[in-house]
């Protein structure tokens, strides 16, 4: 698996790149949506819910739960510098390696495998979140033109892309078969945070 290399790789420049593992309480937040990307965290055990968060009440909606193994923070810091969403450890205590992000980008230089490895990791979630977006227009655009065959097909389509995205194809239906009875403010907001630890 594509993990399993990434972190061969990541044990081979162990010394270099002096990972530190930690012990996380559930309800941290490991990362913060607008703060800098200063670390790269490879989860190894417990789970960790992705939220979105909209300023300035910050109404946080959950994008994904995810489980171990799974590489967290890529994207900020390879890409704008800044975390694009809160990270938060959630049921339980959690595990994960850190990486300094400086030392990371330097390892990177002179390791092309591991280069290539986060150019894949990073380009395999840029397609799916492209086809999930895809999805939920396609949800849209069917409830907008009262197609239910169109909308039922679409959310079937959701629904295995994560518990939170599951939640978000039921409110679709939802609205389009009530859509004077569910206003649309409120059709994301406490329902999908199920996951979610106060702040």
């Amino acid at each position: 698996m594509l993990k399993d290399r990434l972190k061969l790789l990541l044990e081979a420049h162990h010394q270099d790149l002096k990972p530190e593992v930690r012990q996380i309480e559930p309800g941290t937040l490991l990362m913060r949506q607008g703060e800098p990307a200063s670390h790269l965290m490879l989860l190894t055990q417990g789970r960790v819910a992705i939220q979105l968060c909209q300023e300035p009440l910050r109404i946080c909606h959950t994008l994904a739960v995810i489980e171990a193994e799974e590489l967290l923070g890529e994207m900020s810091l390879f890409g704008i510098g800044q975390h694009t969403a809160d990270v938060r450890v959630v049921e339980a205590s959690a595990e994960v390696v850190v990486v300094d992000g400086s030392r990371c980008l330097k390892a990177m230089l002179y390791d092309v495998d591991i280069a290539m490895e986060m150019l894949t990791i990073i380009s395999q979630r840029c397609v799916n979140s492209n086809t999930i977006i895809g999805e939920l227009l396609e949800g849209i655009a069917a409830a907008r033109h009262h197609s239910h065959d169109r909308l039922q097909a679409a959310c079937q389509r959701i629904r295995p892309h994560g518990h939170a995205l599951a939640l978000a194809a039921d409110d679709l239906l939802q609205l389009a078969d009530h859509p004077q009875k569910v206003p649309i403010s409120d059709a994301t907001t406490d329902e999908h945070n199920d996951f979610i630890h106060p702040i």
